[in-house]
């Protein structure tokens, strides 16, 4: 799903086991930057289609999907202004949660 929303190449390594839980092992293109600005993040999302909910989550109506955790120290602004998420969480979610969120944005803890 990443690679769809965000044009990256996270490639699935391996999985391990861990005392009966597994270890999900990917790659990611390194990408040389500094942190950018929330600002930045938002007007990125905003030009992939998502409504922001609240400072670092963003909402996409038509498919369902909620990105959170999405702040400026997972992500890395490139010299030529990209913005390239890295450690985003996404999130099926129904149309009464997004509802929820919007009214209550606080219960995002994201800090």
């Amino acid at each position: 799903m990443h690679n769809r929303i965000f044009d990256d190449d996270i490639r699935l390594e391996y999985i391990l086991e861990n005392d009966g839980f597994p270890i999900i092992v990917i790659s990611q293109p390194g990408v040389r930057g500094t942190p950018p600005s929330q600002k930045a993040i938002d007007a990125m999302m905003l030009t992939k289609g998502f409504e922001r909910i609240a400072e670092g989550a963003f909402y996409d109506a038509r498919a369902g999907l909620l990105i959170f955790d999405l702040l400026p120290r997972n992500a890395i602004l490139t010299v030529d202004g990209g913005v390239f998420p890295i450690d985003p969480v996404i999130q099926r979610i129904d149309p009464e949660f997004a509802a929820f969120l919007r009214a209550a944005p606080y219960t995002i803890n994201l800090h």
